[in-house]
């Protein structure tokens, strides 16, 4: 998968403050987000965010793909996800209860590609993340989960219930990469405030999480523009 850098994003979510929508799933748990102002846990969550105190985790989703010309073929192979058209994957996969899905379009050097993702837009969603989720494959060939939120934030991530070891990469508004992190689990019987929090360099509008692994990687590290629309 290709390096993105900058995104941008073209959310349906409702209106409201990402502190509002985190502070009311605090207790939650799974993949959370933590914010810079607190020093809790991020309320039982996965690989999510809390932001004042309240967790939530992400996903990422669908879109139409381009045709195959305008696509740079991976510069990394992809052994346990095969490459392969945004538009094939999301037409047989299905994203997990609750979640979207949708299309990451990643500008870089090695030109223009677009990856099927699971997008995780809403309380509920965020919350669950990627929590309890051991073989990402298996959930159809998406190459990612976006976590999309109606306001800019600086909560932290961390891996509470969360198996995978995941890459996780902070995204503006306007598409450009804030900062990176490679997050470990935090599982049983770790206490939770044990678990370490990756916060960001920055304010961010989106974060994108994918499985620590070669095969997984979509060029984020190097990329120049990125953009996510919901399918």
């Amino acid at each position: 998968m290709p390096p993105p850098t900058l995104v941008t994003v073209v959310a349906t979510a409702d209106q409201g403050t990402a502190a509002d929508d985190l502070e009311s799933h605090l207790e939650g748990g799974g993949h959370d987000a933590l914010s810079a102002d607190t020093t809790g846990s991020s309320a039982d969550l996965g690989s999510g965010r809390e932001d004042d105190g309240a967790e939530v985790a992400s996903t990422a989703g669908d879109t139409a793909a381009t045709s195959a010309s305008s696509r740079s073929e991976p510069t990394t192979p992809h052994s346990a996800l095969p490459w392969s058209a945004a538009h094939e994957v999301l037409a047989t996969a299905e994203p997990p209860d609750g979640f979207g899905e949708g299309v990451l379009t990643v500008q870089g050097t090695a030109g223009t590609q677009e990856w099927p993702v699971v997008v995780a837009d809403t309380a509920q969603t965020r919350h669950q993340g990627l929590m309890g989720v051991a073989d990402f494959a298996g959930l159809g060939g998406y190459a990612a989960m976006v976590f999309v939120f109606e306001a800019d934030t600086s909560g932290a991530f961390w891996m509470r219930d969360t198996p995978l070891p995941l890459r996780i990469t902070f995204v503006t508004a306007e598409g450009a990469v804030v900062s990176g992190a490679d997050m470990t689990p935090c599982l049983a019987p770790t206490p939770s405030e044990d678990c370490e929090r990756y916060f960001p360099d920055g304010p961010y509008r989106i974060a994108i999480e994918h499985p620590l692994d070669p095969a997984f990687d979509i060029g984020l590290a190097a990329a120049e523009r990125i953009e996510l629309v919901p399918h």
